[in-house]
């Protein structure tokens, strides 16, 4: 289906998603270009959800997802904190967008070539806080590295002139997120000053955003609730508590006042630069409690005029921008960033940038930039943007903006991961455009979103006309998630899909996936599905909210490069090892208060998206819903709301990967047989096989998992089909994301498959959809409304349905793939989970004390959870196809694949992902 623009007064040429697959991928340019009418065809990309990313003005590629942008005279500094080994801080020519040098900082060794002219700073990290002193010296926030760099930026060459070291601060055990935040595991580097708690495990204070003045440089220390303020003379620190993961400061007032955003609490602080006291807090949203259970409007930036005590708030999760006058403490404007009336939550604006009367506001879920004049709070029109904006700085001629996924990604023919292989986006835009160039940029940027009036009303009256079809046909759905697989690698020798399919790129078929393949061919196959994140954390809000918090788009690549952070995407994990060596990880953690918990745990209430889950949609509308392993919303503090809970299987085994998912489907089958007259609308159910354990010594071998998941789908889905139910139901069987294989058309193209009664058999669906699409036809079976502008703006699923149904029970095919383990040395802790999971079991003290005797298990032979989870996805693809077909193989589809590259014209190292 063609991606196209309406007119807009810019022309733009129609680019399809089939063409990706045949000709090149033009990504981000690595040099300069300025978007004409005869070049914006290339640089305009399709997003998962069929959005455009086109941004105009100058553009020149990044380094992996920028989050930070400052002035230097001629200079302009972009700060890039990926999830890849190296993070950065590149430096551009201000006028020209030329690329001149860069800082890399490596948490390990770097395998590929470094840029010409680059540093190298061992054992540093960067994340987002960038900014410029009074003197030019450039001061960037180290997260992970603790610490914040000053870097003089006089001469040709950037160089450290100094490192201020942080420490990490205790908070106050009544306030969010009550229990110390950051990663438990030892980590690849400790920085000196670092803390450290009684275990010896390291205790970060993770520095996010920086300010200075003459005398002063100011930090947050996200884990440390904490304001830090150093002296430059001597080094001296000061600490301050202000709140609930403070991510942002700016001056007001002359300097008189210090404002620090809050991303944990409604609230901004503001404190006194020279006392370093505390003078306010002031509430930008309904007061936050331990028992509050509506998400956090997360205030993520600030811009603040010196000249006068006025500050402007950007409330992400809140889609507004707050004006306050910080003498008084009082909101004088709120001022609404939504794209259109009664629009659903979702602009996420995350970045500020403040000149005369024009505060420009970058918009992360629109992927524009909103210019809004101060005097009067009306917007003055919008500016397109590529993929995720995250940064803004302006002069007196230029706004620059950056984009921490560019233009998205095409395919990761190199088997790089999904995760990190998206170049980032330095934008220059013209301040004062020709009015009519305004308006043509305001209209393109509605457009792309497809948020113009006469798109949404065309989507309205179409997906009214779907459901009415679909409520005759189906009125209970199921949703059967798996993880981790791209569609070539699971689809790539269906027959007959001709160029949505490359053989080359199969790692499983037919004999791993009878079943599969069988609702494939008696059912309808969707292949142009795109997952809208990039990785499990995302994915999972994806699935369940139809967005991803700005919280877990900007710290994701935080916790799966270890970088100090622990991962909070809306499960929870322990924060401490076991206090015994028979005390496992709890796999039913996220249907459990976490007061209840035998260890702290990570509390994920901050990542939230604004509308939360389908669960809480179906139950405050009163719809029956039964959860099979998904996460669950909880309160600040922790607790599980007992309507969610009535309607979660809380015996449901989580991640363990030596509980297969045959023992799952047994517990699903158990409830099926118990509700066979009654179902509710509803059904989620989670089977995690199919991600595998990698060549982990005695884990099932990769073949065995997939094999394994395809008989629990094909368990399930007979057990429905014997259901009053069946009747009138539809299966949809997908993938949370695309990140452990190589897909020949894009890098976020999973697969989905429906299968019921009602769905036409032997259908191929060609038409692009992705997760949003499956949301929305979940929220029109249910009549429930939309979560966000995502699902808002998506359609409702239709062309697989038939006029009449069949509703024959569903047979499963018998399992063609022996059981087999890696082999290796098995740790005695390794062996006990085994042989408890053979049994159905999980590895619980008594278990242990039964089977294992008096052995002692040394610490690296504690249970860990995250076998092959949070592992790049080129590795996960390395290690699962020389598990299943060995090295040769592995190496022939690596040389096919240099060998595509080539035919696309274009060098490997075009495709190759960031290291």
């Amino acid at each position: 289906m063609p991606a196209s623009r309406p007119s807009t007064g810019i022309a733009i040429i129609a680019l399809t998603l089939t063409a990706l697959a045949c000709g090149a991928w033009s990504g981000p340019p690595d040099a300069p270009v300025t978007i004409t009418s005869a070049n914006q065809a290339a640089y305009t990309h399709t997003l998962p959800a069929g959005r455009l990313a086109a941004p105009v003005g100058t553009i020149v590629a990044t380094p992996n997802f920028p989050t930070g942008v400052a002035i230097l005279g001629h200079r302009i500094a972009v700060l890039a904190n990926g999830a890849s080994r190296a993070q950065s801080i590149a430096f551009y020519d201000r006028t020209t967008l030329t690329a001149e040098t860069s800082l890399i900082g490596l948490a390990k060794p770097l395998k590929t070539p470094l840029p010409s002219g680059a540093q190298v700073l061992k054992h540093q990290d960067f994340f987002q806080g960038l900014a410029t002193g009074p003197t030019g010296t450039l001061y960037a926030a180290g997260g992970a590295s603790n610490d914040i760099l000053a870097i003089d930026t006089a001469g040709p060459t950037p160089r450290v002139i100094h490192t201020y070291r942080l420490i990490w601060q205790p908070f106050p055990h009544n306030q969010y997120p009550y229990v110390y935040q950051g990663a438990h595991h030892a980590d690849v580097h400790k920085p000196a000053g670092l803390e450290a708690d009684k275990q010896s495990h390291p205790r970060y204070f993770f520095p996010d955003a920086v300010a200075a003045t003459a005398h002063h440089v100011f930090t947050t220390g996200l884990l440390a609730n904490s304001l830090a303020r150093i002296d430059l003379a001597t080094g001296a620190t000061t600490y301050l508590n202000v709140g609930a993961y403070p991510n942002a400061i700016a001056f007001a007032d002359h300097g008189k006042i210090l404002a620090v955003s809050l991303w944990g609490d409604n609230a901004v602080a503001l404190v006194d630069p020279t006392t370093m006291k505390l003078l306010a807090k002031i509430a930008v949203g309904p007061h936050l409690t331990a028992t509050s259970i509506e998400a956090g409007l997360h205030p993520i930036a600030l811009a603040g005029r010196r000249s006068t005590p006025h500050l402007y708030v950007a409330l992400a999760n809140g889609d507004q921008i707050v004006e306050i006058d910080t003498t008084t403490g009082k909101i004088l404007r709120r001022i609404s960033v939504l794209p259109y009336r009664n629009a659903a939550s979702g602009s996420y604006p995350d970045a500020l940038a403040l000149d005369g009367t024009r505060l420009y506001v970058a918009n992360a879920g629109n992927d524009d930039i909103m210019t809004i004049d101060t005097r009067t709070g009306a917007e003055r029109g919008l500016t397109p943007t590529g993929w995720y904006p995250t940064a803004l700085a302006v002069t007196p001629h230029h706004l620059y903006a950056v984009a921490a996924k560019g233009l998205g990604s095409g395919p990761n023919l190199d088997h790089q991961w999904v995760g990190d292989m998206m170049h980032g986006l330095l934008q220059q835009i013209p301040r004062h455009p020709a009015p009519s160039a305004q308006t043509a940029f305001t209209r393109a940027a509605l457009a792309d979103n497809h948020f113009l009036p006469e798109q949404r009303a065309a989507l309205a009256a179409r997906n009214a006309r779907v459901t009415r079809r679909l409520d005759r046909r189906i009125h209970t759905v199921v949703l059967i998630l798996r993880e981790n697989k791209t569609f070539d690698e699971e689809f790539g020798r269906y027959p007959g899909l001709g160029h949505w399919a490359d053989p080359q790129l199969d790692l499983y078929d037919r004999k791993e996936l009878p079943n599969l393949y069988h609702m494939a061919a008696t059912g309808a196959l969707f292949v142009d599905f795109d997952a809208d994140g990039e990785v499990t954390a995302q994915g999972h809000q994806w699935t369940t909210a139809a967005s991803d918090s700005d919280f877990v788009q900007r710290t994701w690549g935080q916790y799966y490069s270890n970088r100090g952070l622990q991962g909070n995407p809306g499960w929870t994990q322990p924060l401490s090892t076991p206090a015994k060596n028979t005390d496992p990880d709890d796999p039913f953690a996220d249907d459990i208060d976490l007061a209840k918990l035998r260890r702290p745990a990570t509390n994920p209430w901050i990542s939230y998206p604004n509308g939360r889950f389908l669960f809480d949609d179906l139950s405050r509308h009163h719809v029956g819903f039964e959860n099979f392993g998904e996460f669950i919303a909880r309160d600040r503090a922790g607790t599980v709301r007992p309507a969610i809970l009535a309607s979660t299987d809380a015996g449901y085994p989580g991640w363990d990967r030596m509980l297969l998912d045959t023992v799952r489907a047994r517990v699903v089958d158990r409830w099926i047989a118990a509700h066979r007259t009654a179902m509710p609308r509803f059904i989620y159910i989670w089977l995690p096989d199919d991600h595998t354990a990698g060549r982990n010594p005695c884990y099932y071998t990769p073949d065995y998992y997939v094999a394994n998941n395809d008989e629990a789908t094909a368990q399930i889905v007979s057990a429905l089909s014997h259901t009053t139910a069946w009747a009138h139901m539809a299966v949809f069987v997908t993938e949370d994301d695309a990140q452990s294989g190589a897909d020949h058309i894009n890098a976020h193209r999973t697969f989905l498959v429906a299968y019921g009664p009602w769905v036409k058999p032997a259908t191929i669906m060609t038409k692009p959809y992705s997760q949003v699409d499956l949301i929305r036809t979940i929220e029109a079976v249910t009549h429930i409304p939309p979560l966000s502008q995502w699902d808002q703006n998506a359609r409702v699923i239709s062309g697989i349905w038939a006029h009449h149904p069949d509703d024959a029970p569903f047979t499963p095919l018998p399992m063609q793939t022996a059981r087999a383990v890696n082999p290796g040395t098995c740790t005695l802790a390794t062996r006990l989970r085994f042989d408890a999971g053979t049994s159905g079991k999980l590895l619980t003290p008594a278990f242990a004390a039964a089977h294992g005797k008096a052995a002692a298990l040394t610490p690296g032979d504690r249970y860990t959870p995250t076998s092959l989870l949070k592992v790049a996805g080129g590795e996960q693809m390395r290690q699962e196809w020389i598990a299943s077909k060995g090295k040769a193989s592995y190496q022939h589809v690596m040389n096919a694949l240099t060998r595509y590259a080539a035919a696309k014209g274009a060098p490997l190292s075009a495709f190759r992902a960031n290291d």
